[in-house]
């Protein structure tokens, strides 16, 4: 019995241990920076993208579920895009912005990709998954849906059984905050290679194609299985403007300027050029920022705060926090942000 007892204790130190160490970075060429940081005048919006309601045929939340989650868990707008409809249009508040998800098809009637469609803003659904892989004509007028992230959960299969058994060690502990860790499944550097490598040139968001399977409403206690506090806490967009966005309107026309950061944390973080340089400003110590060019890793720096003098090219930059470091290993690394793509010019001129 004691026996037992001691194998079922390794057991779960291991797998809380697994949960938090893991996955483990080993750098290169490290560089640390100490830099400090002004952001810049700008303002910051919050959304989330690709969600489905109960106007779509495969899920069953409401507009108030909808609403609630905004208000929770401090996102600005839902774009909403239910299945080949925009019936949430009658139902939205000014928060919600109606489209709807098409499926787009050949001359041979051969799926040929998916669109969230929000009338004069468009967005490439799935780019990167096999059934609705894009094999139409690479529209740079269409916004791309790098990070899907019902997609990208469901893709990393043994890594989520993994992360799933530290959920139920740690759930009576941590209760719903465990999940915001799913994050980790998500491989944020093969996306921004795909995208690069992909001769893409679409300013890029990131979606959840949130469904909800389960609905309870009992005496007015809901249960939402999967709730969109969820998913809304897991990965949010950040557009970053010189306007101020008065209303729905406002947000989707700025979108087409491309100055999206895609986050996985509450908080933002800000990507911008100064004098030719990159400059970026984490609110989290612990940060790792990598810069991917289409043939990898350029070069990688710990710090919150780094500016970065790139050569012409192509760049992608990601950021990444971790529980702590030893030497040239960072342990427990998780997705922080990807900013929208960078193009420096000969002369120096960094746009996106």
């Amino acid at each position: 019995m004691i026996t037992f007892l001691v194998a079922l204790l390794v057991l779960l130190l291991g797998l809380v241990l697994w949960f938090f160490l893991f996955p483990v970075r080993v750098l290169r060429d490290p560089k640390v920076s100490r830099e400090v940081l002004c952001p810049p005048d700008v303002y910051v919006y919050s959304f989330v993208i690709h969600i489905h309601t109960q106007f779509s045929h495969d899920s069953l939340g409401k507009p108030e579920d909808v609403e609630r989650s905004l208000k929770e868990c401090g996102v600005d707008y839902a774009l909403v895009t239910d299945h080949d409809n925009d019936l949430i249009s009658s139902f939205a508040g000014e928060r919600i912005l109606p489209g709807k998800e098409i499926k787009l098809t050949d001359g041979n009637g051969n799926l040929a990709g998916d669109v969230l469609d929000f009338g004069d803003l468009k967005v490439i659904a799935h780019p990167f998954t096999e059934k609705y892989r894009w094999r139409l004509e690479k529209n740079t007028d269409y916004l791309l849906e790098i990070v899907d992230l019902k997609d990208e959960i469901l893709r990393s299969k043994v890594r989520l059984f993994l992360l799933v058994l530290g959920f139920l060690v740690l759930y009576p502990v941590m209760r719903s905050k465990v999940l915001r860790h799913l994050s980790r499944v998500v491989d944020l550097e093969k996306l921004a290679l795909m995208y690069l490598r992909g001769s893409w040139r679409n300013p890029v968001v990131g979606g959840l194609d949130h469904h909800v399977k389960i609905y309870v409403n009992d005496a007015g206690r809901k249960v939402l299985v999967p709730d969109y506090r969820i998913s809304f806490s897991i990965l949010r967009n950040f557009l970053i403007t010189e306007r101020e966005v008065r209303n729905g309107a406002d947000l989707l026309r700025s979108l087409k300027e491309g100055r999206v950061v895609i986050s996985f944390s509450e908080k933002v973080t800000l990507v911008w050029n100064e004098d030719s340089k990159l400059k970026v400003y984490s609110p989290f110590d612990n940060t790792l920022v990598t810069v991917l060019s289409p043939e990898g890793r350029t070069f990688e720096v710990v710090g919150p705060n780094c500016t970065l003098d790139l050569k012409p090219g192509r760049y992608m930059v990601l950021g990444f926090t971790y529980i702590f470091r030893v030497w040239k290993f960072l342990f427990g690394l998780r997705p922080l942000f990807l900013s929208y793509p960078l193009e420096v010019k000969d002369e120096g001129e960094t746009s996106s």
